[in-house]
C-alpha cells in the first residue's frame, strides 16, 4: 500500500478480502475509487476496506483524501481468514535532493533524494569549471525516496557541484573531495 500526495494505492499479490489500516490525524476521504463490489468504511483511526460480494481488488488507487495521515498499523486478510504481509509506503509530498553524506568526502558520498510523482531525473556531477564529471542518474525515476553514490576515485581533491533536475525542480549543492 502506497499513501501520501492525497491518495491511498494497492498493488495486490492475490485474493484479497478486506484491509484494515489504523491512521491517526486530520484527514476526510473525498473521494471512493474502490472497484464495484467493494465497501469503504472510516471511523476515528480506522479505515476499512472490503468486499462484499467476493469480487477482486484491482491494483489502483483506493481512495483519495485530504488532509494529513499518519499510518500506525495495516491488516490485510485473504477469503480464508488469512493475513497477509503488506508493506506501507509513504509517497513524499515534494521534490527534495538532501544534503551530501559525508560531506567533506574521500573518496565516496551519497546523494539521498526524493521525488513525489514519476519524473525524468537527471543527477549530475560537475567540477569548478562546471564542465561535467559524472551521470549518476538519467532517465524515468518512479515515485519515491532514492539514493545515488558518487564514487570519486578517479576526480582530484577539491570542490564540485551536484545538480539535480526533476520536472520543474532545480537544485544544485556544493562537494568537497579530500583525498
Amino acid at each position: 500500500i502506497e499513501y501520501g500526495n492525497g491518495e491511498f494505492s494497492y498493488t495486490a499479490n492475490g485474493d484479497i478480502a478486506g484491509i484494515q489500516i489504523e491512521v491517526k490525524g486530520e484527514y476526510s476521504i473525498t473521494e471512493n475509487k474502490l472497484p464495484e463490489g467493494w465497501k469503504l468504511k472510516y471511523s476515528e483511526g480506522t479505515i476499512l476496506l472490503f468486499s462484499i460480494d467476493g469480487s477482486s481488488l484491482d491494483n489502483n488507487t483506493l481512495f483519495k483524501y485530504i488532509g494529513d495521515i499518519e499510518v500506525e498499523s495495516a491488516i490485510v486478510a485473504d477469503w480464508h481468514g488469512s493475513g497477509i504481509a503488506v508493506s506501507m509506503v509513504q509517497k513524499p509530498c515534494e521534490y527534495v535532493l538532501d544534503l551530501a553524506y559525508p560531506n567533506p568526502f574521500n573518496p565516496a558520498t551519497t546523494l539521498n533524494f526524493t521525488i513525489p510523482i514519476d519524473s525524468e531525473v537527471s543527477l549530475t556531477i560537475y567540477n569548478m569549471q562546471g564542465r561535467e564529471v559524472s551521470s549518476l542518474i538519467s532517465g524515468n525515476v518512479k515515485a519515491g525516496y532514492h539514493f545515488a553514490v558518487w564514487n570519486a576515485n578517479n576526480q582530484a581533491s577539491g570542490v564540485y557541484f551536484v545538480k539535480m533536475i526533476a520536472g520543474e525542480y532545480i537544485s544544485t549543492q556544493k562537494l568537497m573531495l579530500v583525498k
